[in-house]
């Protein structure tokens, strides 16, 4: 979609937000002038012995009733086209390289994988913020897992990449859902996070139905009671029975607190969630993982009909917020326990689905992330990623640069190793990255912006952003010699590997950087792996025993500016900048 399609879209959905919001104004007024008159008609008809009043009140009454209820409605349209609005702006803010603007960057779910760091997969300006859709903390950890991890299994990459692309195509889909999503960030989509964490069936047991012939007892007794049917009896029979109900009730209210209280509060999260349900089960799809994924949760799992009994369970237990109502709902029918059977008999029935739902859910965020590149009308392809060995692309751009100034390479890796020369600030370092963020997206099935990838699936390793550790007592160069390690150790299970290894060694002299590098350089020129090396150390491009590609970056001045063009070039480096940029900065005559 287009960026002036997506402006259209956000105009005219604030358009409707503005007539919304006026008219919501106009009923909220309405409904006090309403309340108002009940209470006035009741007043002076009782002062004034003016029966006519009653009546109007009456009608009054249910012209409120009805007004809150059309009120309820339009404030929930307002606030479902607010979010899709937010959803517009959202996909603009991406186009137009403000995302980074977005609060959600990934950075909680970092784990000891140093090419999360090195490749900005995660944290801020990464491609978890550029790119993440998922609204449920399931969806963005699954999201942050498969982009830092080695995405999707070889064997069932195609038919992620085949999912990924028709969801591409089914735009209003993913909008809606976007926008369902962040209705239940609104409701505070922590409440249904705690629910599913706090709730246990095997706590608590349903009460015996015999518990509720004194209900029974009582009920018919106030019957009778307002008809003066069988006094004094009557009259005994129900204040004993109303007494010892709510005696039974108190007794039992701080363990029906605890069972309550993570349902209590979902009523609204839960219609969110009513919707997001709705929409899966409703959309049609060719995907045969995402057509196996909606008979799980929705046919078999039941999850619309499931959340519409919960829905409704919420909203009765939200009932016993109001002290006059559990005292009068427990006094006459033991509310309390009835609610807890129904409650219980839910979990009964659902429990083992709930998790289903949801992990769900959590793969359907993924695929609309992995799938928003192409919606928001980046220049993207599907790659083809093969078992045999082979890296090979045309006009392949970092994700994560703007896009008028984005430079793309093209780019075979013929042999094992690739060693980058070239001058301070060339593009070395983000050729790599480019490369390594390209890759985790292919990875994880998703579009690269590219003319054409091909490649092969490789455990992505990197030695880039290496910082010392003064509390374990590790130097930047002893940092680095742990990742190099990391890789020689991994290199000897024979699995395909890729190494991205920036300024080898740069925390060390050179005599012992290039006979370290050397020594890295032979011992990662395997047949499965790939490296790609940079360095200023031109030695380094003539490696005795080791077949390498060599390739540089160069640099060029005009009116006596550094300037660069970013494009690889073959071959070793035949310039540096140092001493220009010492020049320039006034620190060298």
């Amino acid at each position: 979609m287009t960026l002036q399609k997506f402006q259209k879209l956000y105009n005219e959905t604030h358009d409707i937000c503005q007539d919304l919001h006026k008219k919501s104004n106009y009923i909220a007024i309405m409904r006090f002038v309403l309340g108002m008159g009940v209470i006035a008609g009741l007043l002076v008809g009782y002062f004034q012995n003016l029966h006519i009043l009653y009546g109007i009140s009456l009608l009054c009454l249910i012209i409120f009733l009805v007004t809150i209820r059309y009120h309820d409605s339009i404030k929930q349209d307002l606030l479902e086209k607010q979010s899709l609005a937010n959803v517009y702006q959202d996909h603009i803010k991406r186009m137009t390289n403000q995302w980074t603007t977005f609060s959600e960057t990934g950075q909680a779910y970092l784990n000891d994988n140093p090419k999360a760091i090195d490749l900005d997969i995660v944290g801020h300006h990464s491609l978890f913020q550029m790119i993440n859709l998922a609204f449920t903390q399931k969806g963005q950890k699954k999201l942050a897992d498969i982009l830092i991890e080695d995405g999707i299994q070889q064997e069932e990459l195609e038919k992620h990449q085949e999912t990924v692309l028709e969801m591409s195509q089914h735009e209003a889909f993913v909008l809606q859902l976007e926008a369902y999503g962040k209705m239940t960030q609104a409701h505070k989509e922590t409440v249904i996070q705690n629910f599913m964490t706090h709730f246990n069936i095997h706590s608590y047991e349903k009460i015996s139905p015999f518990v509720f012939i004194v209900s029974f007892i009582t009920i018919v007794s106030l019957f009778c009671l307002c008809f003066s049917i069988g006094l004094p009896y009557t009259l005994a029979s129900f204040e004993i029975g109303a007494v010892a109900q709510l005696c039974f009730a108190f007794l039992n209210l701080k363990k029906h607190q605890e069972l309550f209280e993570p349902v209590a509060f979902l009523n609204k999260s839960v219609q969110s969630y009513l919707r997001i349900f709705q929409l899966i089960e409703d959309e049609r799809f060719e995907s045969q993982l995402f057509k196996a994924l909606q008979l799980e949760i929705c046919v078999k799992g039941k999850a619309v009909k499931g959340i519409q009994e919960l829905s409704r369970l919420s909203q009765r237990i939200g009932y016993r917020q109001n002290i006059i109502a559990i005292l009068v709902l427990n006094a006459l029918g033991l509310y309390d326990f009835w609610l807890r059977n129904q409650y219980i008999g839910w979990l009964e029935k659902y429990h083992q689905d709930l998790e289903r739902w949801f992990d769900g859910l959590g793969q359907i965020e993924v695929w609309a992330s992995l799938s928003v590149l192409k919606i928001d009308d980046f220049d993207v392809v599907m790659p083809k990623v093969q078992k045999e060995k082979l890296l090979s692309f045309k006009n392949l751009r970092h994700p994560l640069i703007v896009k008028e100034k984005v430079v793309g390479n093209s780019f075979v890796m013929k042999d094992s190793v690739c060693v980058i020369t070239g001058s301070n600030m060339s593009g070395k370092t983000t050729f790599m990255r480019t490369i390594g963020l390209n890759l985790v997206l292919a990875y994880a099935g998703g579009f690269v912006l590219a003319d054409q990838m091909t490649c092969c699936h490789m455990h992505i390793m990197t030695s880039m952003r290496v910082k010392d550790n003064v509390e374990e007592g590790v130097s930047t160069f002893y940092g680095e010699l742990l990742r190099i390690k990391e890789m020689i150790c991994y290199a000897k299970e024979e699995k395909p590997m890729l190494c991205l290894i920036d300024e080898i060694f740069k925390g060390t002299n050179s005599l012992d950087r290039i006979a370290g590098a050397k020594a890295t350089i032979q011992k990662l020129s395997l047949p499965y792996s790939m490296t790609f090396l940079t360095t200023h150390d031109f030695e380094l491009c003539r490696s005795q025993n080791v077949e390498c590609l060599n390739y540089h970056f160069d640099e060029f001045y005009e009116n006596n500016h550094i300037c660069f063009d970013y494009l690889i070039k073959e071959g070793q480096s035949q310039s540096t900048n140092g001493q220009f940029l010492l020049k320039q900065l006034g620190i060298m005559e």
